[in-house]
């Protein structure tokens, strides 16, 4: 894949920016987790997808920190600090990334419904 192609590849994937309208933040966090796992899922043996799947981790580390959420920032530097992309091999640690962010899901999960029940009062 060409660098036109990739660039166009990434820009198509949805992200915690593209908050929608109506959207509130947590629901595009909760968006962005899920679409995370897909996307580690298909980033184990594609190098490319490899770093994708780590930029936009760091950039969802850092909008939970600037919303000062720390307990899910601390989630997410746990999952970077397992992460380390590698050209021509498998991912080491698929497994355990897998069950970070599945339990990086239910946390955000958990989230959205209290912040949910505190705009409905």
């Amino acid at each position: 894949m060409d660098t036109a192609e990739h660039t166009a590849e990434q820009s198509s994937q949805p992200s915690i920016d593209d908050i929608g309208a109506g959207e509130q933040p947590w629901e595009a966090i909760d968006r962005e987790v899920s679409a995370l796992r897909r996307l580690h899922g298909d980033a184990i043996c594609d190098a490319e997808k490899c770093r994708d799947f780590n930029r936009r981790m760091s950039d969802l580390l850092m909008k939970l920190e600037d919303a000062g959420e720390d307990r899910l920032a601390d989630r997410v530097m746990d999952a970077l600090a397992v992460c380390s992309p590698k050209t021509g091999s498998h991912c080491d640690n698929s497994e355990r990334m897998k069950g970070i962010l599945e339990r990086l899901n239910e946390r955000v999960k958990e989230r959205t419904e209290e912040m949910a029940g505190q705009v409905g009062r």
